[in-house]
């Protein structure tokens, strides 16, 4: 008589595990997105002005430094403007598919001891860090609300956590 499919992997030795984890707090998760945006912010910095000065572009005083130099040289098609904004997007994309996909992990992250998970408790993966990457930016742009989800999900997910089935968790 042939056995059921739940008979036979229990007799293979494989059942189903439960992980218990504990869900990291909005608070957390922001001190790590900072941490990563102002090193991935501070290397896009660098490298646009290392460019300009290889390229004998202009450089901003002191003063002109600040939120609208870089909006106005996005209206204005400045070309070291978007390219800073193209270098930041390219390397925040790289980073958190390696650091989130990969590794499950980014340097902010290890900072404040999180790491992701994917469903199965491990690191997400390829795929599933590029989904989790491309909802990121659907999670950020409207104001940040979809990031702001968390502070009212039970279980502190993002938007872009829910899209990518993904869980940030303590890493203790």
């Amino acid at each position: 008589m042939p056995t059921t499919t739940r008979e036979t992997s229990i007799a293979r030795g494989r059942t189903d595990h439960v992980l218990r984890v504990r869900a990291s707090g909005f608070g957390r998760r922001l001190v790590a997105a900072t941490v990563d945006g102002f090193l991935l912010a501070s290397i896009s910095i660098i490298v646009t002005f290392v460019t300009a000065l290889v390229l004998g572009a202009p450089l901003p005083r002191a003063r002109e430094i600040g939120p609208d130099l870089l909006v106005a040289g996005i209206l204005d098609r400045n070309p070291m403007a978007v390219g800073t904004i193209g270098l930041f997007a390219g390397l925040t994309i790289l980073y958190q598919l390696y650091g989130v996909g990969m590794a499950g992990q980014t340097l902010g992250m290890k900072m404040v001891r999180t790491r992701v998970i994917g469903p199965h408790g491990r690191p997400p993966g390829a795929v599933r860090g590029l989904v989790r990457v491309l909802a990121l930016a659907i999670s950020v742009l409207p104001g940040g609300l979809g990031w702001l989800w968390a502070l009212f999900d039970r279980e502190h997910r993002a938007l872009h956590d829910h899209l990518a089935g993904t869980y940030v968790i303590l890493d203790i």
